[in-house]
């Protein structure tokens, strides 16, 4: 992972995943400036490579699970060690027992839901993180944004000039691949599809149908939906 990043930092190699488009596209419905989405995402790509099923690589050896594994069995209850691991998980590596208590309490039984960890996110930001919020919804620094939640949001231990530099120029990168897009015009209440989504599964989230998430979406093959999709709810 850490290779990749590298090479597409040196060779500029523009390579956006669905998840980032889905990110994009949830940040900037929240108000977020370009500059201030780009910040917040260059900070999540190095944390996690803006993945929702991922936990913290050191600690690999010692639990023995993929991150598929560590997802499952948190959501299923096998593994109960989750909020005082101490281990880095999701999208913006949460870690600190109480922040990984509420974003249980929050995606409880699919706690490697894309959606729902962006949700937890925002949350976050608007209770905790007001501040830093308010800077990615006005500044158009895309490098103050950037070290503005590295600092104060993330606060990794390495906070060398060239860890600085480092997410600045991931910031930059998503930046130069987004700038100018904004989220698809929606009406009424919305969801994005997120790695992993179902139909099945969305229509029991919500209290619908599939059947009532085909019609209203036009869906032809309710088994084919496509990550950072938009579909109407009822």
């Amino acid at each position: 992972m850490k290779f990749t990043l590298l090479l597409i930092l040196i060779l500029g190699i523009s390579c956006a995943t669905s998840n980032e488009k889905t990110v994009w596209n949830y940040l900037k419905k929240q108000g977020l400036t370009d500059e201030g989405t780009a910040g917040l995402m260059g900070n999540l790509q190095a944390e996690s490579n803006i993945q929702s099923v991922i936990y913290e690589n050191i600690y690999k050896p010692k639990l023995g699970f993929t991150d598929q594994q560590y997802v499952d069995k948190v959501n299923d209850g096998t593994y109960t060690n989750f909020v005082n691991d101490k281990v880095g998980f999701g999208l913006a590596q949460w870690t600190f027992y109480t922040r990984k208590q509420a974003l249980y309490d929050r995606c409880k039984g699919d706690i490697g839901n894309l959606n729902c960890q962006l949700e937890y996110l925002m949350y976050e930001f608007e209770t905790d993180f007001k501040a830093i919020l308010s800077v990615l919804k006005s500044s158009n620094d895309l490098s103050a944004c950037t070290l503005k939640v590295m600092i104060e949001f993330e606060n990794p231990e390495d906070q060398s000039q060239a860890r600085k530099d480092y997410r600045i120029q991931l910031a930059r990168n998503i930046y130069n691949d987004f700038k100018g897009i904004t989220p698809p015009p929606v009406t009424g209440k919305t969801y994005v599809v997120a790695a992993g989504d179902t139909l099945f599964a969305i229509a029991k989230k919500f209290g619908t149908t599939v059947q009532a998430l085909v019609n209203l979406n036009n869906i032809t093959n309710p088994d084919l939906i496509q990550v950072g999709q938009v579909l109407k709810l009822p």
